[in-house]
């Protein structure tokens, strides 16, 4: 199923007012509730489920809805204000997985994780603005699964943890490692890797400044 992108106005509401309602930070695992209300996008409407939900104060939420009429459907972002569709993003080829937000001066900037392809997963960034809607900024891949939202610094934006393999000498026998990104200015700036080890591991609670050159 392809998503046709769609922009829904507020009607009555001005650039202000919605710049002040995104002035929030919310996480999933921090009062987050999920609303019963809010409709599906148009794309939609009967064919996905609803895998994630941010509610911020002044009645905005972030959801990521994803079309389970298919194997590996695509995923849709929705912002809503006042209980409407206010902006989407499509998402092509991509599984939404969760999100997370924090502030940006006036704004709030998220981060999502999704599945992708037989093996791998990763993370967009997207500024979430009043009078732009939903602005996608970057987006970085593993090829392993697993990709995880974390809090890497302090400066109370979601960073990312991605899980790699070596592929050596096959996907299911090689070895896999970590790298870890931090947010910065709307992009992942990756700050190192871990040694790639045989058998998961727990994704890094803080930075890895391990070069990444042996992998």
């Amino acid at each position: 199923m392809r998503f046709p992108r769609i922009r829904t106005a507020l009607a009555g509401l001005g650039v202000a007012a919605l710049t002040a309602a995104l002035s929030v930070t919310a996480t999933p695992g921090a009062g987050a509730t999920e609303s019963t209300t809010l409709p599906p996008p148009p794309e939609c409407a009967t064919d996905c489920e609803r895998v994630f939900e941010l509610s911020l104060p002044h009645d905005v939420h972030l959801a990521g809805w994803r079309d389970n009429s298919v194997p590996g459907g695509d995923s849709v972002l929705v912002y809503y204000s006042g209980g409407s569709v206010h902006d989407t993003l499509e998402l092509e080829h991509k599984r939404v997985q969760d999100a997370d937000c924090g502030w940006e001066g006036d704004a709030q900037r998220c981060a999502v994780t999704y599945y992708t392809g037989a093996h791998g997963s990763g993370a967009l960034s997207a500024l979430l603005r009043g009078d732009e809607g939903i602005v996608h900024s970057d987006d970085i891949r593993g090829n392993s699964p697993g990709a995880t939202l974390r809090q890497l610094d302090d400066n109370g934006r979601p960073d990312v943890a991605l899980r790699q393999s070596t592929y050596e000498p096959n996907y299911a026998e090689a070895p896999q490692y970590w790298e870890t990104y931090l947010e910065f200015e709307g992009r992942f700036v990756r700050t190192g890797c871990t040694a790639p080890e045989q058998g998961s591991s727990p994704a890094p609670t803080e930075p890895v400044h391990t070069s990444c050159a042996y992998v």
